[in-house]
């Protein structure tokens, strides 16, 4: 039987997460917070079922609805976290231990990196982030997505079929609200 060492992190919300390094895998104890997937789902279909422009990126006609995936939203808890905890916003994780996938692989992770680490075998994928004091709900998460012309070819991108979208909030950090959206088409 392999030895396991734990580490229990706490971030500055008095969120409690406790993770395992098992070597090659590290197991992070995600909330499940189904409500709020719900509530981040509805967010997304509601602006995929309008017309769209999407500045730069053109025209984009609605839509059909996306799936909730759980390995998408592991990836994208893990990333929101990781931003929260490290005060930075970026695609790029910290390569520090609240960037899981990049503290196992000793570099910073990248969207690629975390989902396939949540075990997420895709065709194409597609990662948004947003960050701010005054971005406390999905809707305003997805509004401020949808006024960047990448973001909202994003979200309105008829390719990409399911969605996990994550939220981590710290007080003590420069935007205080992180938001993260994974995107996917499985490959099978």
């Amino acid at each position: 039987m392999k030895k396991r060492r734990c580490i229990v992190l706490s971030s500055l919300t008095l969120l409690l997460l406790t993770a395992c390094i098992n070597k090659e895998k590290l197991k992070l104890s995600m909330p499940t917070a189904y409500n709020f997937k719900i509530e981040y789902l509805n967010a997304i279909n509601r602006a995929r079922s309008n017309n769209q422009t999407c500045g730069s990126k053109g025209y984009f006609k609605a839509t059909e609805p996306l799936v909730w995936n759980d390995k998408l939203y592991n990836a994208a808890y893990e990333h929101s976290y990781d931003m929260a905890i490290s005060n930075m916003f970026s695609h790029k994780g910290s390569g520090q231990i609240s960037d899981k996938t990049g503290f196992i692989k000793k570099s910073a992770s990248s969207g690629k990196d975390r989902i396939e680490r949540y075990g997420y075998s895709w065709r194409i994928y597609a990662e948004n982030i947003g960050a701010g004091s005054n971005i406390t709900t999905a809707e305003k998460a997805v509004q401020g997505l949808l006024n960047s012309a990448g973001h909202c070819a994003n979200i309105m991108n008829p390719k990409l079929k399911e969605v996990g979208m994550a939220m981590v909030k710290n007080s003590n950090s420069k935007y205080i609200y992180y938001w993260t959206q994974n995107f996917g088409t499985p490959l099978n």
